[in-house]
């Protein structure tokens, strides 16, 4: 909850404070008066002569009533810090995927291959979003559209399955490129939409980047799904034959972790580690659809939260059938 965020639905309610404690004080005083008048009869008198002796007490029955009713008040008012969006906005929502297509991702740290894994992910994701409509974006070391925003998946699936390092134009891993892209295919309003990196990691290079793309008014969520584990594997191509770096040694597939926590801070983009169950699928899509509640979408409505406060009410209700605590 942000304070931000918070106020009352219905903020008129809150004028009933005023009666409230108008009761309060006026019994209190009443009650004072009486203690005050007694205070003129012998002690040993005064206590057998007294019905209820809890007007001794600091706490009197008045005291609870109140707090009874001001919590009642402030449920009657709708206190609310949180929105949640309607149904048929939620199922609109477009998201756009940026899969990397690099040879990084020819991994065989997860069974078959990384970008393999991240298929089947995107497969699954989109089974459980349907009739949303999603884009997929391609990138290495440079970004291309695969599919525009569509919401048929019977569509998309054959473009996702024959996405290979070996037809992306430039190598590398230039995940910066996606993010004017992603921009351009959500249109008019980009900031209900999500962008979803699918990945084996990110560059430190483009922390910059990324924090300076979240800072903007115009942007989408960001999301990451990383695919691979910390230590990497081997990359193998099509022929069997290892992927040779630079220096002509096996290519390192490592991930690293603190430049996944740097890149996630700057730009506000959750990190999310691949599964083997669908775990990582079900906080993607929690992620999206905080998005959404977060997004100026038109029929939104905030939630009332005022139930929280009948709680403490019904308990201080209780309180009146004990013995001495009734008025």
């Amino acid at each position: 909850m942000t304070l931000e965020a918070f106020h009352f639905l219905r903020p008129l309610w809150l004028l009933a404070l005023g009666v409230v404690f108008l009761i309060w004080w006026l019994v209190r005083r009443g009650e004072s008066k009486t203690v005050a008048r007694s205070a003129f009869i012998a002690r040993h008198l005064r206590d057998a002569l007294t019905v209820q002796r809890s007007t001794r007490l600091r706490v009197k029955p008045i005291d609870g009533m109140a707090l009874g009713l001001i919590a009642t008040v402030i449920a009657a008012a709708g206190p609310t810090w949180s929105r949640q969006s309607s149904p048929w906005f939620s199922e609109t929502a477009p998201l756009v995927i940026a899969i990397e297509v690099s040879d990084s991702m020819r991994s065989n740290d997860l069974a078959p291959s990384r970008l393999d894994r991240a298929r089947f992910k995107v497969l699954d994701l989109l089974s459980k979003r349907t009739g949303s409509r999603t884009a997929v974006i391609a990138y290495a070391g440079s970004a291309h559209i695969v599919m525009p925003l569509a919401s048929d998946i019977a569509a998309i699936k054959p473009f996702l399955e024959s996405l290979d390092p070996g037809i992306m134009p430039s190598p590398g891993a230039n995940a910066s490129r996606v993010l004017d892209l992603a921009v351009e295919l959500l249109g008019e309003h980009p900031t209900i939409g999500t962008l979803l990196f699918v990945n084996d990691g990110f560059d430190s290079a483009e922390i910059a980047a990324f924090a300076e793309f979240s800072r903007r008014d115009d942007v989408p969520a960001l999301v990451a799904l990383i695919v691979g584990t910390d230590e990497g594997g081997v990359a193998f191509r099509p022929d069997g034959s290892p992927v040779l770096g630079d220096t002509g040694e096996r290519l390192d597939t490592t991930i690293e972790p603190a430049v996944l926590r740097h890149i996630g801070g700057a730009a506000d983009m959750p990190i999310i580690r691949a599964t083997a169950g669908d775990r990582d699928l079900r906080t993607l899509l929690y992620e999206i659809e905080s998005n959404l509640r977060q997004s100026d979408d038109p029929d939104v409505r905030w939630r009332d939260e005022g139930v929280r406060a009948l709680w403490p009410a019904a308990f201080l209700l209780l309180l009146w059938f004990r013995r001495g605590w009734t008025m």
